[in-house]
């Protein structure tokens, strides 16, 4: 992953680092110090940004159908 995709998928879902840090219990230097050169991102980060965005989908189309039964 390079830093122009990690952005990217910061922005398309709605997160900052600090929002990311939470999310992944990891610290915020952490998350900061990643740039993708000297200090790459996780192997496992790419994977999950994919399903967080497909959670995310499925909770609005949860939400859709709650309100559609009621």
């Amino acid at each position: 992953m390079t830093k122009k995709n990690f952005d990217n998928y910061l922005k398309k879902l709605e997160l900052n680092k600090k929002d990311l840090s939470i999310l992944l219990n990891l610290s915020y230097n952490t998350i900061n110090g990643w740039n993708g050169e000297n200090k790459p991102f996780p192997t496992w980060l790419q994977n999950w940004f994919y399903y967080y965005e497909k959670s995310l989908k499925f909770d609005k189309i949860k939400k859709l159908l709650k309100d559609d039964i009621l």
